[in-house]
């Protein structure tokens, strides 16, 4: 994966700042029987973990009210109708809780949304324990 942009954002009124971290190229999908699925493994869930570990140690200076990241496949895969679909992982961090969001195909969705979910909520209970 590679960083695309790191950007913080203040509100007008400076009480909310918003930092926002795109990653793109993350090898996440595998071509399955009928078109490319997302792949969710270990080892991929102790890389993202990390990143938003050393990420958050580096917001020392004008610390965001919330943090959010974007993980961009390298890959895309087309729907039902013929849109290109690029997996996207998003993850947000706010008072110290983490809430996560997967963008999927429909293909993605009829397969693999068992897996996805699972991937999910142990994501998210791994990111609370850091």
């Amino acid at each position: 994966m590679k960083i695309l942009f790191d950007e913080t954002y203040t509100s007008d009124d400076g009480k909310y700042t918003s930092r926002n971290i795109w990653y793109g190229y993350a090898d996440i999908s595998v071509d399955g029987q009928h078109g490319k699925t997302i792949k969710l493994n270990e080892d991929f869930m102790v890389q993202l973990c990390e990143l938003v570990k050393n990420d958050l140690s580096n917001n020392t200076e004008n610390v965001p009210t919330q943090t959010n990241w974007y993980f961009y496949g390298s890959a895309v895969t087309k729907d039902a109708i013929g849109d290109n679909i690029r997996p996207t992982i998003m993850v947000r961090e706010k008072s110290g809780e983490f809430i996560t969001n997967f963008n999927i195909s429909d293909h993605d969705f009829a397969v693999n949304i068992d897996a996805i979910l699972l991937f999910k909520a142990d994501f998210e209970k791994r990111l609370a324990s850091h």
